[in-house]
């Protein structure tokens, strides 16, 4: 939607105000899709869960790329969500069983760093506007492919084993209920640890959202052309994937508070560096080199926190907690892209809103850098 944004909201001449919330369902249907999915895992198989979903979200982006007006995008985007969401944990957890567990740290960091390669495919879509292409093609590329990858999962379900066999390790007691026993495991002797990771998972989704959907509008708002935004897109998706691998590895080294500090450090340096890029009229090079930054940073410490939640819950609980953390993040996903609206329309520019983020910025930093100092489970 980010890159889609521009020639979209010219066509149904879609205010900030309505942007905001067009921007925001999608995320806002991922993190009820993620609540949902988890369970439907658990009950019928990751395999079945997954494809389903893929199915779902791939019909409603062909549904998205078909609509006639701002309220079919509105409510296409809206179940879009609501099938990433629930594939997101499926192939997560399935990407966790596949290997031996001295990997599966690596593997689910691998698995989330491709996901901004799909970001930088649609920019690579977006540049077909000087094409006369408009904004359509980017949701059927993105409806069909899924929709292709669920048929192939149909056609090797039977060879897979079902995950759905695979019981939970945590035995509640009898009369337990499950709110009593989240509200046990996040706060009895976690609370510190559990606080920080909310709160920094919070704030880096926010500004990831914020960027992912607004950057290519935020580009044209700071003087540049939309083929041009599409290309800093490309630029923040693509140095995202791969500076976010090269970042994990040196979080897991021995000098992990100064690379937390490094990292949201240069996410605030990043987007200073765009207002910078306005305000003295630079060149649309220094620009995508701002925004090639910017990915590194926010796509970065998201990985990072992704990372990191799983060290500070023992192995009963620790499902509970990082999917706790995680759905906590899809709330600060759903108010970026709102904040960067409310900022528009309150008329504000393009470096009104980067500047506007950077507090919050600060405070997923501090919350990271508080988790260095936390106890990690030995489990």
């Amino acid at each position: 939607m980010g890159v889609a944004a521009p020639m979209l909201f010219r066509e149904f001449s879609v205010a900030s105000s309505q942007a905001g919330i067009i921007f925001s369902a999608a995320t806002f249907g991922l993190f009820f899709g993620a609540a949902i999915g988890g369970r439907v895992a658990d009950r019928i198989g990751r395999q079945k869960t997954l494809t389903i979903s893929l199915l779902l979200f791939g019909v409603c982006s062909l549904l998205t790329a078909a609509s006639g007006s701002a309220r079919m995008v509105l409510l296409s985007r809206l179940l879009t969500g609501l099938g990433c969401g629930g594939a997101m944990p499926a192939f997560i957890s399935m990407a966790s069983e596949a290997v031996e567990s001295n990997r599966r740290l690596a593997a689910v960091t691998l698995v989330m760093a491709a996901l901004p390669l799909g970001g930088a495919l649609a920019g690579v879509m977006a540049l077909g506007d000087s094409l006369g292409w408009g904004w359509r093609p980017i949701f059927l590329v993105g409806g069909i492919a899924p929709i292709v990858v669920a048929l192939v999962l149909v056609a090797t379900l039977r060879r897979t084993p079902d995950s759905a066999s695979v019981r939970p390790r945590m035995a509640l007691p009898a009369g337990t209920s499950p709110t009593v026993s989240i509200a046990a495991v996040l706060w009895a002797q976690r609370t510190v640890a559990t606080a920080l990771l909310w709160i920094g998972f919070f704030f880096t989704q926010l500004v990831l959202f914020l960027m992912v959907n607004w950057l290519p509008s935020l580009i044209i708002g700071l003087g540049f052309s939309r083929s041009e935004a599409s290309l800093a897109s490309i630029g923040f998706n693509l140095a995202g994937c791969l500076g976010a691998a090269w970042l994990g590895r040196f979080h897991a080294g021995p000098r992990r508070r100064l690379w937390v500090v490094l990292t949201y450090g240069g996410i605030a340096l990043a987007l200073l560096g765009l207002v910078a890029v306005s305000a003295a009229g630079k060149g649309f090079s220094v620009a995508v080199v701002a925004s090639s930054f910017a990915g590194v940073f926010i796509v970065g410490a998201q990985l990072i926190l992704f990372a990191l939640a799983p060290l500070y819950y023992s192995a009963a609980d620790r499902g509970t907690g990082v999917g706790a953390a995680v759905a906590v993040g899809r709330l600060g996903s759903v108010a970026g892209p709102l904040l960067a609206s409310a900022v528009l329309t309150s008329g504000s520019g393009s470096a009104a809103v980067l500047t506007a983020i950077l507090p919050f910025v600060l405070l997923a930093g501090a919350a990271a850098l508080g988790l260095t100092w936390q106890a990690q489970s030995s489990e």
